[in-house]
């Protein structure tokens, strides 16, 4: 055991819980792909198991070197960190591709999961520094409320969840790192001005691009002859997301109508399922039907009926198979790294370490906690991942390094109690003056 607590530095507990929810994701994803891989590669989800399997070493992999890494280099040009994630996520917003009417992605790689772990780590860094001056709200609209607002917006459109968990945690943070509560009123008031010109406008524009565009396949097939014209009618509109979200609350009401008319009639209940609210009901379904210890590995039935098994609604897949006992051990592992969070804020309160390290447990614990509210049906469905459990690259990988930041925190922490401190690992007093600088 001496050698891996030479290699594995840092809070242990973290360490653990991280590789328990690796064992987990490993059992779901290759319960919950037996469908997917039947379709795309005949009946050997083993080689799904593989893939995932080797994402989840990679997001080991980054969690290791991250940890490595002494937190402090995090702050390090950060600023321009953060403004290639700002011109990333605009040429996603542009370019990327395009799944479900939302640009998410730019071969593969979601950015919004680069640019979360940035602008946590941009914001702890100058909220240690703005946090020891004399400021006005003028001082900090270039330097913290800016930023914000540049990061979260082009997110918003594409993936209203991300962007809402974002702003939050960001609003948090503030507080926690006291800045001035009427300063962060009034950034909240900003947000929501802007949340409302978007919902105001993005219909309209998106109405005046669907006329258009019919306009164009008219004309390509009064003239088919027209090469020009031929590839401008394939190239189809943007969706208006504010469509897509009304969908969803439509949907959300209409299940309240209907679990209301079952309860008055339960044997002519209106209650149905179809597109608006398959992923839904069959996460609702798996969940009932996991009882207090579940069906057993690898017995779950819904996967072959939920449309996103293996990332969405991973979580009610758990809950079949290990039960409601299962789920509950689950949401323990998160509030665990929650709190182990909230020990390093205890430690060395008000500083840069301790403000990422909450800031990224935070917002992996939110997103934990959206995930499994879809999966049991109490919220509506957003399309957040369970963080380091549902199969996906890009979530698993940004994942893995974000912790490793913060075991990176608690490696220093470690040292500094033991007395053992390298000439970058001084006293906060220092760091704060290195920040300033």
């Amino acid at each position: 055991m001496s050698w891996i607590n030479k290699i594995l530095k840092g809070d242990r507990v973290i360490w653990v819980v991280m590789f328990i929810l690796g064992v987990i994701s490993l059992l779901a994803v290759y319960s919950a792909t037996s469908s997917e891989a039947h379709v795309r590669i005949g009946a050997y989800n083993e080689k799904v198991l593989l893939k995932h399997a080797a994402t989840l070493i990679g997001g080991f992999i980054m969690m290791f070197v991250a940890s490595k890494v002494n937190y402090r280099h995090y702050s390090r040009a950060i600023e321009l960190v953060l403004l290639f994630c700002f011109i990333l996520l605009i040429f996603t917003y542009f370019f990327g591709s395009r799944i479900n009417g939302a640009s998410r992605s730019i071969m593969g790689f979601q950015t919004s999961e680069l640019a979360k772990i940035v602008l946590i780590t941009y914001l702890a860094k100058y909220i240690v520094v703005w946090n020891t001056k004399d400021y006005r709200f003028k001082d900090l609209i270039v330097p913290i409320f800016l930023p914000i607002i540049l990061i979260v917006a082009p997110i918003f459109p594409e993936n209203l969840s991300t962007a809402a968990m974002l702003f939050v945690v960001c609003i948090v943070m503030l507080f926690i790192g006291q800045i001035k509560f009427s300063y962060i009123m009034a950034l909240i008031g900003i947000a929501v001005l802007g949340m409302g010109l978007y919902i105001l406008t993005d219909d309209m524009v998106a109405s005046i691009k669907q006329s258009r565009y019919e306009k164009v396949v008219a004309a390509a097939q009064q003239h088919p002859e027209d090469a020009k014209l031929q590839e401008r009618a394939k190239k189809k509109p943007r969706v208006s997301r504010v469509k897509t979200w009304q969908g969803r609350i439509e949907a959300a009401r209409l299940e309240k109508e209907a679990k209301i008319a079952a309860g008055l009639d339960p044997e002519h209940s209106p209650l149905h399922i179809d597109d608006r609210n398959a992923q839904k009901m069959y996460a609702k379904i798996a969940v009932a039907r996991g009882g207090l210890f579940g069906k057993g590995s690898g017995k779950s039935t819904q996967r072959n009926f939920l449309p996103q098994p293996f990332s969405d609604c991973i979580y009610a897949i758990i809950i079949e198979e290990y039960g409601l006992a299962g789920g509950i051990f689950v949401m323990l592992l998160y509030i665990i790294l929650l709190t182990r969070a909230i020990q390093i804020m205890r430690k060395r309160p008000l500083s840069f370490g301790a403000m990422m390290s909450f800031g990224i447990a935070f917002i992996l614990i939110m997103q934990a906690m959206i995930n499994m509210g879809v999966s049991t049906g109490l919220m509506p469905v957003t399309g957040q991942q369970l963080p380091f459990v549902s199969k996906g690259g890009s979530s698993m990988l940004m994942t893995g390094f974000a912790i490793g930041m913060i075991l990176s925190v608690t490696k220093s922490i470690e040292s500094e109690e033991l007395g053992v401190r390298s000439e970058e690992e001084t006293t906060e007093q220092l760091e704060t003056e290195q920040l300033n600088n």
